[in-house]
């Protein structure tokens, strides 16, 4: 008698520190990054971070980066 148990696939639930009501500061499209500078926070969509990473990361002191939401989502077949 075999007794043996398969181990239990526990999924982490990602937790998202920002929301559909931020908006992207150059364009108001969702905001999926954070910028945290010195002086303030910027929030940006996927396309204008990409669009200034190199500036953004020497300005910033933290980024919050969500921009997997969007393949999360996608895999749930919500298209965003």
């Amino acid at each position: 008698m075999n007794m043996t148990k398969e181990p239990a696939v526990v999924e982490e639930k990602q937790e998202y520190f920002l929301s559909p009501l931020n908006r992207c500061d150059q364009c108001f499209a969702e905001a999926l990054v954070l910028v945290k500078g010195v002086t303030g926070e910027l929030m940006f969509c996927g396309h204008h971070y990409a669009k200034n990473e190199v500036g953004l990361i020497k300005f910033a002191y933290e980024i919050v980066d969500e921009r997997d939401k969007l393949i999360e989502n996608k895999a749930k077949g919500k298209d965003y």
